[in-house]
């Protein structure tokens, strides 16, 4: 007896996937909160899923989502520029008490400014003070010396004079060799070449105003201007009063070739003075005797004061300058 088996048949329908392993299988979908950057990721995948195969295995779907994700956190991660933010100040009103602060300090910036330079130009001017008058003090020492040479000079020849007078005045039978001898060293004329650079600098360029000592600037003006011009025009009186009388007489009655010119001494020992009489004695003595009146002017009215003024402004000088 045979029995019969319920086999089931074999049909050709497909087989349908299990609902869990599709379920499984399908992308997670990131949230809306993703940026821009992360949508930009999901579209390239989405275009790389488009072109794969439909028999492509669902764990590699998976997988790419997965790494998908990973990028997008990792662009999240990275770190944003930091920007500036600029706050508004708020200022408060200015009262009175502002104002006056803000004028002190003002006030006090000016004011210090035009000490320190007040204080700059007095140590400029000072020290150019101090330089003019080691100048001046150099050139006083200078006319010191020419004044103290040029009185004791004039002095020493007034006892010659004296001798002079008396050979042509009382002695009698007085040789030409005698009077030439004591006349050639009187014939002799005393100029004053001063040193006034440094004053005349000074005065021209307004630079006396740095000598603060004003009684050594009145002795500086007393001298340069007044005693010193004084002495120098008595010179040159004395230099005409030569050139009109005494050498013309020499050009008349003495031969050049008994004396030297330069040294005003005989060359000859047997000289002769031409169409010498007691007249032509006289008028010697007359000239010679107006010379030296001129002389004696000159040291004692106008060198002497001006010597005596050189010394002590020179003193003046060392004083207030500390000077040698």
């Amino acid at each position: 007896m045979s029995v019969e088996q319920n086999t089931p048949e074999k049909t050709n329908e497909p087989t349908l996937p299990d609902k869990n392993l599709i379920e499984n299988s399908q992308p997670e979908v990131p949230s809306k909160n993703v940026s821009q950057s992360v949508e930009h990721d999901e579209q390239e995948t989405n275009s790389n899923k488009a072109t794969t195969p439909e028999s492509s295995q669902p764990s590699g779907t998976a997988q790419t989502a997965e790494q998908t994700i990973d990028n997008n956190e990792q662009t999240l991660k990275v770190p944003t520029t930091s920007m500036e933010i600029h706050h508004s100040h708020k200022h408060h009103k200015s009262n009175w008490k502002d104002y006056l602060f803000e004028f002190l300090m003002l006030f006090l910036a000016v004011t210090a400014g035009f000490f320190v330079e007040n204080r700059r130009e007095y140590y400029i001017e000072h020290e150019r003070a101090k330089q003019f008058s080691k100048q001046l003090l150099a050139d006083l020492r200078l006319d010191s010396a020419l004044l103290e040479n040029r009185n004791r000079d004039i002095q020493l020849r007034q006892e010659i004079y004296d001798s002079l007078f008396y050979l042509l005045t009382e002695k009698e039978a007085a040789t030409d060799k005698e009077v030439l001898e004591i006349l050639l060293p009187l014939t002799y004329v005393f100029d004053i070449p001063s040193t006034a650079t440094t004053y005349s600098q000074m005065k021209t360029s307004g630079s006396l105003r740095y000598i603060v000592n004003v009684n050594l600037v009145a002795n500086l003006q007393q001298y340069y201007d007044v005693l010193l011009p004084r002495s120098i025009k008595i010179a040159d009186v004395s230099l005409d009063y030569f050139s009109r009388h005494i050498n013309p007489f020499y050009l008349k009655h003495i031969r050049i070739q008994d004396y030297d010119s330069f040294n005003d001494s005989l060359v000859n020992r047997n000289p002769i003075i031409m169409e010498r009489s007691k007249q032509t004695d006289q008028e010697l003595a007359n000239i010679m005797g107006g010379y030296l009146s001129l002389l004696k002017i000159q040291v004692v009215a106008m060198n002497d004061p001006a010597l005596n003024k050189v010394k002590e402004t020179m003193a003046i000088l060392k004083e207030e300058y500390h000077l040698d």
